[in-house]
């Protein structure tokens, strides 16, 4: 059996993880149908207030009721992450599941990885890329031990193949050590 060099979440939290992507994709579409109804219902009474004149402040506010509902609902959707992923690195292969609109999985071998490099400046997209294949594309949560992982684990374990400029990461975020502390001080 080959040794575990990381896993994020630990294996007995992983079916916690599909349930919480489970909650997390029905809270998304309550909270879209609940936007698209308090803004089709605005729109409905300010056109009725016409009808009504007599009755257009009470239309006016509770299209401006309605209105703030739709912002505030819409709002809960920059609150909670849309994707989430789970990490298993062993001696000769990575095994990810990417939760975003469904779970895919994928089972690299280190040797048939040609590189892994980040996608943008904030560290917080990685793209892997394996020999012959169109590289596959990862958004990774800010301060979590899933950015943590690829921050500073897989240049340990893959040094040839991760493309990163290490001197950036050390001064946006510090050494491993300063990292993972502050990911741990912020869920604390």
């Amino acid at each position: 059996m080959e040794n575990i060099l990381f896993e994020y979440p630990v294996n007995n939290e992983n079916s916690s993880f599909d349930d919480e992507f489970q909650v997390q994709k029905a809270r998304t579409i309550k909270i879209k149908y609940t936007v698209i109804i308090a803004v089709f219902c605005a729109l409905v009474m300010y056109f009725l207030s016409a009808l009504f004149a007599k009755a257009a402040l009470l239309f006016y506010l509770l299209t401006a009721f309605f209105t703030i509902l739709a912002m505030v609902t819409g709002k809960m959707f920059v609150k909670y992450p849309r994707h989430f992923l789970y990490i298993k690195a062993t001696e000769n292969e990575l095994q990810l599941a990417y939760y975003k609109d469904k779970k895919e999985d994928y089972h690299f071998q280190y040797k048939s990885i040609e590189e892994i490099r980040f996608a943008d400046k904030n560290f917080t997209a990685v793209y892997i890329k394996e020999e012959g294949r169109k590289p596959y594309y990862f958004e990774l949560n800010k301060w979590t031990p899933e950015q943590g992982f690829f921050l500073y684990t897989i240049p340990q374990i893959l040094p040839n193949v991760f493309k990163g400029n290490s001197k950036e990461i050390a001064k946006k975020y510090g050494d491993e050590a300063d990292f993972y502390n502050e990911v741990y001080k912020e869920s604390n």
